[in-house]
């Protein structure tokens, strides 16, 4: 850009100003136009490749499948599984919980995300389907990363999930099982053998 600017210097000086201001049209379009392509490649390259997502997302790279537990209200160990999906700029959670028999409990999904690296924390709210309520519950879940180093990404999470109806808290666990989605199955399995 640097050079581009030189060489182009000593012609604007004899530019009318009607030809500098369409130069200064067409400069702004060109690089807005720019910068949307090179988004729009980047979000591309993240969309087909894995590796090109967790190097571009660094420390923030959340996307895969995660399994955990909770103890619920009733002091029944509830097993999850959740799909981290994440792209540039936007992440995603989808969850659903278990019983100690594997029929299903009670399945969520995210409202909205903050992943704030420097703090170490996971901040969510959530719509939560549980099989009982006869209406969905709304919520906030918050965990503290762990993480190998401060640049790495999380590998595991613990915190409170607080149904906003509701007093109590409920903590809960998990680990990061994979960069992919795995089969609900295969996750499910996964969890009740290590938890």
């Amino acid at each position: 850009m640097f050079w581009v600017v030189s060489y182009v210097a000593p012609y604007l000086k004899t530019l009318t100003w009607h030809q500098e201001a369409m130069l200064s049209v067409v400069s702004l379009l060109t690089s807005v136009g720019f910068f949307k392509t090179l988004s729009w490649l980047l979000g591309l390259l993240m969309s087909l490749s894995g590796l090109v997502r967790k190097k571009v997302l660094g420390a923030h790279y959340m996307h895969g499948t995660w399994i955990g537990w909770f103890i619920g209200h009733s002091k029944d160990k509830r097993y999850m599984v959740e799909y981290y999906s994440q792209d540039l700029d936007s992440l995603s959670i989808t969850g659903q919980s278990f019983n100690d028999k594997l029929d299903l409990h009670g399945q969520w999904t995210s409202d909205a995300v903050t992943v704030d690296i420097r703090h170490g924390q996971l901040v969510f709210t959530y719509t939560f389907d549980v099989i009982t309520n006869s209406a969905p519950l709304a919520g906030v879940h918050t965990s503290i990363l762990e993480r190998t180093g401060p640049h790495e990404a999380p590998i595991a999470l613990k915190g409170f999930a607080h149904d906003l109806n509701d007093p109590t808290r409920i903590a809960v666990h998990s680990i990061k099982l994979s960069d992919e989605f795995k089969p609900l199955a295969e996750a499910l399995e996964e969890a009740k053998k290590r938890f």
